[in-house]
């Protein structure tokens, strides 16, 4: 067992990242659809797997997915799970408290296959249920940016 004296104990996170990574064309027309407040999907023509965000091959089984496989989204999906975060990082790899919890979902849009993980809005954590139908919040003004997309919030009628 290591003496106190060993112990580090560290309060932020001492990591920074650097990196180039190119997310290719097909998330670049979904990013320049947002603006137009509009998801796309790409549908993979070997399985049919449908991907949102979309990309440029399918992870199911190896084939190239291309422009003529995007397809457009309702905004309307299913929330399969969530969690409360009660902290978020600082941007400066240090976490601070929230001042109540931020509710994220994860959800699988109507016309896709995979999950993606939103913030839940305009609903307490005691209304949420999994299987409940949800829909996009878009911000008022989008400029073709993924803070276009605000979150998700229940359907009317849940």
């Amino acid at each position: 067992m290591s003496k106190a004296s060993e112990i580090v104990r560290v309060t932020g996170i001492p990591f920074t990242a650097a990196y180039a990574w190119s997310v290719g064309i097909p998330m670049e027309k979904f990013i320049q659809a947002l603006a137009k407040k509009k998801l796309l999907a790409s549908k993979c023509p070997g399985c049919g797997y449908t991907y949102t965000p979309p990309r440029n091959r399918c992870g199911k089984c190896s084939a190239r997915i291309e422009d003529k496989d995007m397809v457009e989204l309702s905004g309307k999906g299913t929330l399969l799970s969530y969690t409360a975060a009660h902290v978020e990082l600082d941007g400066a790899g240090n976490w601070k408290d929230l001042a109540g919890p931020k509710l994220i979902g994860a959800i699988q849009l109507e016309g896709a296959d995979s999950t993606v993980f939103m913030p839940l809005d305009k609903v307490e954590e005691k209304a949420l249920k999994a299987g409940m139908k949800v829909e996009v919040v878009w911000n008022d003004t989008t400029k073709g940016e993924l803070a276009d997309l605000k979150a998700f919030k229940p359907v009317k009628g849940n």
